[in-house]
């Protein structure tokens, strides 16, 4: 016991691509002072909102609570962009979820936070194959608790530290079973909630070639090398803090955090106070709006002379 705590301290560890530690340089950190400040004026706002704690509760968010989560993320890509241009060599690395940076979309994005959680939901519950996408991010979730749980060797298999050994290992060979994320266009190599998408997919930028980043690479993931731009200190705790008072204690996993609304919604929109209930289908899908612009639209057909 003593010596595989000394091991996991002292030990070599291989990292996933996105768990890489990238310094911001401090001139980068005062030339995005700004863009920080208003990250945290905005989770201030969100944190502010009446009934924030009671979204378990209600079912429902705040009014004007997607707004502020755009706006938090517009605030956020500013930050990105003003770092990108003080860290040489990423500004013409591909992301994940555009063409050419997919090879990162075989990770399972972790650890997300519940306005992220609950943004996401909030598009993907719209969509026409909703239920397809649901089904699978089930079995990818299960599968990659498989994975952790097989390398987990305390007593009881359902308490996992999340900054342990077993949850490092299971995420890389979830990666190595080459499941690309539910939420990529395959055809496209675009990622389908691209304006949603989570913090730490955008905070990455891998700057091995792409046939070498991929997971089914022999070298992977210790040859692959990355930027994470990740958020700064005070921006990570603010988001903590919110996540404690929403109350909803989702999994850091997207696909399971996602699952938990699902549930918690009874399988409904989560909707914001005020807004006007989504029209549902018989078999659980939201009621799509109707294109008028086909030709057999009423508006183009033309009245019989009488």
């Amino acid at each position: 016991m003593v010596l595989g705590f000394l091991g996991a301290l002292f030990g070599g560890r291989t990292r996933m691509p996105r768990d890489q530690v990238t310094r911001i340089p401090r001139a980068a950190k005062k030339a995005a002072a700004p863009h920080v400040a208003g990250m945290k004026a905005t989770l201030d706002k969100i944190g502010a909102l009446p009934g924030i704690a009671d979204i378990k509760e209600n079912k429902r968010v705040p009014r004007g609570f997607h707004a502020l989560v755009a706006e938090f993320l517009h605030h956020l890509d500013e930050y990105h962009e003003v770092v990108r241009k003080y860290v040489p060599g990423i500004e013409d690395v591909e992301r994940p979820g555009e063409p050419g940076g997919c090879g990162a979309c075989y990770d399972a994005p972790m650890p997300l936070n519940a306005i992220e959680s609950l943004d996401i939901y909030r598009t993907i519950r719209s969509w026409r194959d909703f239920q397809a996408v649901a089904q699978r991010m089930g079995e990818l979730g299960e599968q990659q608790f498989k994975d952790i749980q097989a390398g987990h060797s305390g007593k009881d298999p359902e308490k996992i530290r999340m900054g342990g050994k077993a949850v490092r290992n299971g995420r890389i060979l979830f990666t190595q079973r080459m499941e690309r994320c539910p939420m990529l266009d395959e055809g496209k190599q675009r990622c389908r909630i691209w304006e949603q998408r989570p913090m730490v997919c955008r905070m990455h930028h891998p700057t091995t070639p792409p046939e070498l980043s991929q997971p089914d690479h022999e070298t992977w993931p210790n040859g692959v090398k990355a930027v994470n731009i990740r958020p700064p200190v005070q921006i990570q705790v603010a988001l903590a803090q919110l996540d404690k008072r929403m109350m909803l204690q989702l999994s850091p996993f997207m696909y399971g955090g996602v699952l938990q609304l699902l549930q918690l919604a009874e399988g409904h929109p989560i909707q914001e106070v005020g807004e006007a209930p989504m029209r549902m289908q018989q078999d659980g899908q939201v009621a799509q709006r109707a294109n008028r612009n086909v030709r057999h639209a009423k508006k183009f057909k033309k009245k019989k002379k009488k």
